[in-house]
């Protein structure tokens, strides 16, 4: 069992199988002559190779490309360089989801999990987790395409609790203050979700608010009197939306630290998310680590036992 501490990458279990080493050539073999083979996973070393060979060809193509196009060189021949490289990037784009789809599958987590690259913090997500080593059990995908090797099955099941939809609103909102405690990686990204999910809708509701107010005057002159009553309205809807701002900010800060609680962290962690980008990214990171299934300091969750849904 490995208990090591680790901030941002797991290590690997030298107690267990570690991955196969492949060669440069199956790397090459397995990312472009097996695009559609899904049922499968690949290697953390495989992958990041695939992807800088990806980032080398596209660089070409598009240098190629400015080259046909700015020269004064047959049109026939422009014509084929463009239908050339529009062949390589669809093929390089199906090698790129192949291989991120075994990546996950080597994770243990399903290929589905490809479609949280279209939102932010699924693409930072999906980023951690091809950061990650190899979950060293068999998963149910299947194995590597070019090694027999397998690792033992399954793995102690997880007693992580999953509290309910009610229990996560809750937390998040109305226990902004108990910080003295941990949470799910489930309860914290819902909640999260959830939130901002909420304040878009108030951001949206300040706008259309305001048309409201102003558009029928827009076209029509309007005295003093008209101008005080929508003042003193639209003055009550933002210090409303302030209050609410101010609390959703403070629930996400009760929310985070005791999350980085669960995940073994001190909430002091938080502040790295004052740091743009990088600090950002990073505590992201620890976020998403998995719940630590030994004992730390703050153990407890916020929801009794007995309504835990496991």
């Amino acid at each position: 069992m490995n208990d090591r501490v680790y901030y941002f990458i797991k290590p690997y279990d030298e107690s267990l199988p570690l991955p196969p080493a492949e060669s440069f050539a199956q790397i090459l073999n397995e990312a472009y002559l097996h695009p559609f083979n899904w049922k499968a996973r690949t290697t953390r070393k495989s992958f990041w190779w695939s992807t800088l060979i990806n980032l080398v060809i596209g660089i070409l193509c598009i240098l190629l490309g400015f080259y046909a196009f700015n020269q004064n060189i047959n049109p026939g021949i422009r014509i084929v360089d463009g239908i050339v490289a529009a062949v390589v990037y669809l093929w390089l784009f199906l090698a790129a989801l192949g291989q991120t789809i075994r990546r996950l599958h080597d994770v243990g987590y399903s290929g589905y999990w490809y479609w949280a690259a279209f939102t932010g913090y699924g693409a930072m997500f999906l980023f951690y987790l091809e950061l990650q080593p190899s979950v060293q059990r068999q998963v149910k995908w299947g194995k590597y395409l070019f090694s027999d090797q397998d690792y033992p099955k399954g793995g102690a099941k997880s007693n992580v609790p999953v509290p309910t939809i009610g229990q996560i609103l809750k937390e998040h909102f109305f226990d902004c203050f108990k910080w003295d405690a941990r949470s799910t990686r489930t309860s914290f990204w819902v909640g999260t979700a959830i939130s901002q999910v909420i304040m878009t809708i108030g951001v949206f509701a300040c706008y259309l608010l305001a048309f409201m107010l102003l558009a029928p005057f827009s076209v029509t002159e309007f005295d003093s009197g008209d101008a005080k009553v929508i003042g003193v309205i639209f003055i009550i809807f933002i210090i409303f939306f302030i209050a609410a701002a101010i609390w959703a900010f403070l629930a996400q800060l009760g929310h985070t630290v005791r999350r980085l609680h669960d995940a073994g962290f001190n909430g002091g962690w938080w502040w790295l998310g004052v740091i743009p980008y990088v600090g950002q990214l990073l505590l992201a990171f620890l976020l998403f680590h998995p719940t630590v299934q030994n004992e730390v300091k703050w153990d407890k969750y916020l929801f009794d036992p007995e309504d835990r849904i496991r």
